[in-house]
């Protein structure tokens, strides 16, 4: 797998705002640019409990399928 380059962004947020996001991040202990990756990683591909539900539910159809596959194969002649 290729490694991606990295590009940078500028974003510019009034006074107000920008001491609010700065206070709030100081205040969890997180910094602004991983911050605005998990956001934007959750906008593109939604909030992580969706993905573990949909990986939770491909594992049990994946289950069903096995279980099911000589009865299916046996339909399909």
């Amino acid at each position: 797998m290729t490694a991606t380059k990295e590009k940078m962004m500028s974003v510019r947020l009034e006074g107000e705002l920008h001491h609010r996001l700065k206070t709030r991040l100081a205040s969890e202990g997180v910094n602004f640019q991983s911050k605005v990756k998990e956001l934007l990683t959750e906008y593109l591909d939604g909030p992580e409990a969706d993905r573990e539900e949909i990986s939770r539910q491909v594992a049990a159809a994946r289950k069903l399928m096995q279980r099911y596959a000589p009865a299916m194969r046996e339909l399909a002649r």
